[in-house]
């Protein structure tokens, strides 16, 4: 049976990540902050032309680095991204997984003055991802 699929709602803000080692990194994101994979297209050899993957509502694109063309003088190098995940709880049991993963835990889980909690890891590939669980409120 086909998996049905919506159109996220715009104006929306897409993190884009490039990747070193793409579907390496791709399936370490899965493993470790529970991403799932909407899209991925690859090349035999794990070279990514893009991606999508999904936590929660959530999206986030990327690829692998490329020596190719405009974009690839215009975005950031891989392992130079910095993100942040709201998420409703459970941050204890993420960061469980996140460190049994393997990911470097660069600050810990603590409570913020400004409310929530949040931590921040550092994945393989370099790039810095702060799960948390303060969501800004916004006018209506």
């Amino acid at each position: 049976m086909a998996e049905t699929k919506t159109r996220i709602a715009t104006p929306a803000i897409i993190p884009i990540v490039q990747f070193r080692h793409g579907t390496r990194s791709i399936d370490w994101l899965c493993e470790a902050f529970g991403f799932e994979r909407s899209a991925v297209y690859a090349d035999d050899d794990g070279r990514v032309h893009h991606a999508e993957l999904r936590l929660g509502q959530a999206l986030i694109m990327g690829g692998s680095e490329s020596g190719e063309g405009d974009y690839k003088r215009l975005a950031h190098p891989a392992g130079q991204a910095m993100l942040y995940v709201a998420l409703d709880g459970g941050l204890v049991d993420h960061l469980a997984r996140a460190r049994a993963a393997g990911a470097e835990i660069v600050m810990e889980l603590t409570e913020k003055e400004y409310g929530g909690a949040d931590y921040t890891a550092r994945d393989p590939e370099g790039n810095l991802w702060t799960f948390g669980t303060y969501v800004p409120e916004v006018a209506a």
